[in-house]
């Protein structure tokens, strides 16, 4: 009976330890989305959250490690692995695919950054992470930024890689050199919509002209 009324105990102060840090990134996410992530203050975030700087600092030391968090969550999805995962004898067509769908997927999802509610909220706090990652202000999450990169780079490269080898890309491509273009030309796009909200049309254009430099590497055969 002892042991299980611990159980019960020790199951509940889980729970409403993962509910602080919840409340804590999500408050992170709405004052970085709105201040900036050098203006945003730990006891910020521990008041917009309802929670005292003790507490937050309990769960989280300082607000690098909310960010920490945050832009690891953003970055698994953002690489979407999922659609990147092509088996190592799969053909040319499937690989292709799986680029194009990968194009889509975050081209819509950073096509939201400037919207309204929830999402909108979460992709501008996770950019001005990243932004501030870039600056180099914060060598932790520049380098979780930069490793994540490489990760990313290396499997689109992967996939263009498996397209040449099948003939479905012309042979003379240089498969790290696309997937590098490609990948820092999606965040690049990403971080120019960030900075400038009414340059939507022209990132929406960029991105189709994404898509046509690849179209441009099928093979005529």
């Amino acid at each position: 009976m002892h042991v299980a009324r611990q159980a019960t105990i020790s199951r509940t102060q889980e729970e409403r330890s993962e509910e602080a840090k919840a409340r804590l990134r999500a408050a992170a996410l709405d004052l970085f989305a709105a201040d900036g992530y050098e203006q945003t203050s730990l006891a910020a975030i521990s008041l917009r959250a309802g929670y005292s700087r003790t507490l937050a600092q309990y769960h989280y030391p300082e607000k690098s490690a909310i960010a920490l968090e945050l832009i690891g969550d953003r970055l698994r999805r953002d690489n979407h692995v999922e659609l990147l995962d092509c088996p190592d004898d799969a053909d040319g067509e499937a690989a292709w695919k799986a680029l194009n769908n990968h194009l889509g997927e975050v081209s819509r999802y950073y096509g939201a950054l400037h919207g309204t509610g929830d999402h909108g909220t979460v992709v501008r706090g996770e950019m001005a992470i990243h932004a501030a990652a870039l600056m180099g202000t914060d060598p932790a999450l520049t380098a979780q930024i930069a490793a994540s990169t490489r990760d990313l780079i290396a499997r689109v490269e992967r996939l263009f890689e498996i397209c040449r080898r099948d003939g479905t890309i012309r042979p003379d491509t240089d498969a790290h050199g696309m997937a590098v273009l490609h990948v820092h030309s999606v965040w690049g796009l990403a971080l120019a919509l960030f900075a400038n909200p009414k340059g939507e049309r022209a990132v929406e254009a960029a991105f189709r002209q994404i898509r046509v430099l690849l179209d441009g590497l099928r093979s005529q055969d």
